[in-house]
């Protein structure tokens, strides 16, 4: 009996979340933020890395599962590993639907990311299909955001020109104009 009781507390403790993971994804989430801002992109690869594989081991949940992913996601994308990134973003953004307490700007943020990622790639058609999502909340965004996304419409504007997309390259540019 007492193998039976202490079999079922250790199966309700691993279904918990766990505080200690808690502390230690946020620490590396900050070292991976602290990085990132310094130009640090392999130390913050790392970091990010260790952020998420803490939010699953503790699990914490997918809110928080999502948002590390978006910022794993950026680094990966700075760093020129634009396959991992997209995948990333991806998840993100499926986890952020899913849970369904981001923000619209939040979740403005993962499309412009994702259409940068798609963007470098150069597969303009495809982000403008996440970039379009975004410009309804880039007026509410700081003025760096904003100067980001607006940059981002006119690269965007300018090639979706260039591959015949009229209509789609004129959303961009009105886009950008308005910000």
């Amino acid at each position: 009996m007492r193998h039976i009781a202490l079999s079922l507390f250790f199966v309700l403790i691993a279904g918990c979340a766990n505080p200690v993971n808690k502390v230690t994804s946020q620490n590396y989430a900050d070292t991976c933020a602290e990085a990132e801002r310094n130009d640090r992109l392999t130390v913050a690869e790392d970091a990010c890395y260790r952020a998420l594989v803490n939010v699953d081991i503790g699990n914490l949940g997918a809110e928080l599962k999502s948002t590390r992913l978006y910022d794993f996601a950026r680094v990966k994308r700075r760093l020129g590993k634009f396959s991992e990134a997209e995948t990333l973003l991806n998840q993100s953004i499926d986890l952020a639907k899913e849970v369904g307490t981001f923000s619209p700007e939040a979740m403005g943020r993962r499309y412009i990311e994702l259409a940068v990622n798609l963007a470098a790639q150069n597969r303009w058609t495809d982000g403008f299909v996440f970039l379009d999502q975004a410009i309804p909340v880039i007026g509410t965004y700081t003025d760096k955001e904003r100067d980001f996304s607006t940059m981002v419409l006119s690269k965007y504007a300018d090639a979706l020109d260039k591959a015949g997309q009229t209509q789609a390259a004129a959303k961009c540019r009105t886009a950008a104009q308005v910000q």
